[in-house]
């Protein structure tokens, strides 16, 4: 036999080989030294960062598989994409209000949180079998917020309590939400008021803005850790005008069925972590220097979830 038809075979035996493990790659969780390891996913911030270590460090303490965290997947598109490849088999965190109108296709905002929740589970369970938990107890959506000061002095807790001084007040937000036609000032204006002049900005300009007095309230994400940092405080949103964004994990039905102890252990988190647990946990890792596994594991300690 040549060299030519030598190297020619070893050639295509290499690609045989990598097309068959990249046939198979998606078919299965992963094994290490004998143990299946189940893939956790995240998007590119810190949040779901922060769950998927509480998921990784319950998994293995409390089943004999093995987890791995894939972190910074980027858009929820790519997540979802990931779980419908089985490239990861858990959702650290999904939001109920994003993957209504994205996976889903819901074109009319769900403002009812049990509604959209119900609908939410339904859908995942019947096009992607895929489990989507209750809520980990927080919801990660925009929030109207102000300095603690004038929430204090001026007695304001709720979107509602603005509207007396609403026309002498400055609004700063993000272009993008100026322009959105389902729930952005535009809709917002019929259901509430119209605040006396709005200020288009960057999103991560908005916090600092608002502690320097640039502006008087901001639109801002309910469980950013700058709220903590800056001394703010978001406003209950008590017209439901912003679709739910409950924050939940999401696991494929058929590594549910093959290691039922893994549902035992994600329902653990269910109900367990509120907005400001979770804002708290965002600014430690954030703005405090710790780790996310570290973070996970103090909470997991507080919580009394750890063995």
């Amino acid at each position: 036999m040549n060299k030519r038809r030598v190297w020619a075979m070893a050639i295509a035996l290499v690609l045989v080989v990598a097309l068959a493990a990249g046939c198979t790659g998606g078919k299965t969780a992963g094994s290490s030294n004998g143990k299946t390891v189940i893939k956790i996913g995240t998007q590119n911030f810190t949040e779901p960062i922060v769950l998927a270590h509480m998921l990784k460090i319950l998994i293995e303490q409390d089943t004999d598989l093995r987890a791995e965290t894939v972190e910074g997947l980027g858009a929820t598109t790519v997540l979802h994409q990931a779980m419908l490849n089985n490239e990861v088999q858990i959702s650290a965190a999904r939001y109920v209000g994003t993957d209504l109108t994205g996976a889903l296709g819901v074109s009319d905002p769900i403002r009812d949180p049990a509604q959209a929740m119900q609908m939410v589970q339904k859908g995942f369970t019947d096009k992607f079998q895929q489990k989507w938990y209750d809520g980990y107890g927080f919801e990660n959506t925009y929030a109207f917020a102000v300095r603690d000061d004038m929430a204090a002095s001026r007695g304001y807790e709720k979107v509602s309590d603005l509207a007396k001084d609403a026309g002498s007040l400055s609004l700063g937000v993000d272009t993008d939400w100026l322009e959105r036609p389902a729930d952005g000032y535009g809709a917002f204006t019929k259901e509430y008021f119209k605040f006396g002049k709005t200020i288009p900005m960057d999103i991560g300009l908005v916090y600092k803005a608002l502690a320097d007095k640039k502006m008087d309230v901001v639109l801002a994400y309910s469980t950013d850790g700058r709220i903590q940092s800056f001394h703010l405080k978001t406003l209950v949103d008590d017209k439901h005008f912003f679709p739910p964004y409950q924050a939940s994990p999401v696991a494929r039905m058929d590594i549910l069925q093959k290691y039922p102890e893994l549902d035992k252990t994600i329902q653990k988190l269910v109900g367990k972590i509120d907005t400001q647990t979770m804002t708290s946990l965002n600014y430690e890792v954030d703005e405090g220097g710790k780790s996310a596994d570290e973070a996970a594991r103090e909470f997991l300690q507080k919580a009394g979830l750890l063995k």
